[in-house]
């Protein structure tokens, strides 16, 4: 069984490494934005009640998007930075009359998630006894630690323990808001909201999604994308 829930996409980023003067959200590939196929996999769900999509202050180009229009999807400011648009739509969320059980985050720059790792994601939160269900995939490869300004290998960790954690996350709406109004933790930088979770003394659960949900992040990953949406049928070649 899968609950009710809403989820946040924060959408706010303007993309530096990318190098490019439109921010990689609102690119296109094909005839819909990377926004747009991020999203339309939770949009699948009839359990999904509400998207909150965070976006920058002045920001103009997701007002040309179609979704947009969709009774779902609600429009919010973003914050200084990534985790601060994230708590915003928490708190947008908190705030709501809608009823809901849980709390989903997604990249907006992941556009091959599968609706099926969606579903493996939302029905794990349902049958363990956990505050909250990340996506991720088990590292394959040697992990050096390595010291930032020497680039000098200090050590090789042990890559049976590690995993490198994706989006969608998933969490039990009181879970993330107390999360989030613990003052303890106010000052601390948190890299997901997994991470903001676990310092709040919750309890995760790791599952295996598909390795092509990956996140976009440099110019030549758009024609990696496209290939993998054509293959996955969400869009035709000739796109």
């Amino acid at each position: 069984m899968i609950e009710s829930f809403v989820a946040i996409i924060p959408a706010a980023g303007s993309g530096k490494r990318f190098s490019k003067d439109v921010p990689k959200q609102f690119l296109q590939i094909g005839n819909r934005s990377v926004l747009e196929f991020s999203i339309k996999p939770l949009l699948d769900f009839s359990e999904c009640v509400g998207i909150c999509l965070v976006v920058e202050p002045k920001d103009e180009y997701h007002k040309y998007l179609e979704f947009t229009e969709n009774t779902k999807i609600s429009i919010i400011d973003g914050g200084s930075n990534r985790m601060q648009s994230v708590i915003n739509g928490i708190m947008f969320w908190n705030n709501s009359e809608l009823s809901f059980r849980n709390i989903l985050v997604h990249d907006s720059v992941r556009p091959c998630l599968r609706s099926s790792d969606v579903r493996t994601l939302l029905e794990s939160m349902e049958s363990e006894k956990v505050d909250g269900v990340i996506l991720g995939s088990p590292c394959v490869d040697t992990v050096k630690q390595v010291k930032s300004k020497e680039m000098l290998v200090k050590k090789t960790l042990n890559r049976s323990d590690l995993w490198a954690s994706f989006t969608p996350q998933v969490f039990k709406r009181e879970v993330l808001v107390d999360a989030v109004l613990n003052r303890t933790l106010k000052d601390k930088i948190f890299t997901d909201e997994a991470s903001l979770v676990e310092a709040n003394n919750g309890r995760l659960k790791m599952i295996q999604g598909s390795k092509d949900n990956f996140k976009i992040t440099f110019p030549e990953d758009l024609n990696l994308a496209k290939s993998i949406l054509i293959s996955q049928g969400r869009i035709d070649k000739k796109s």
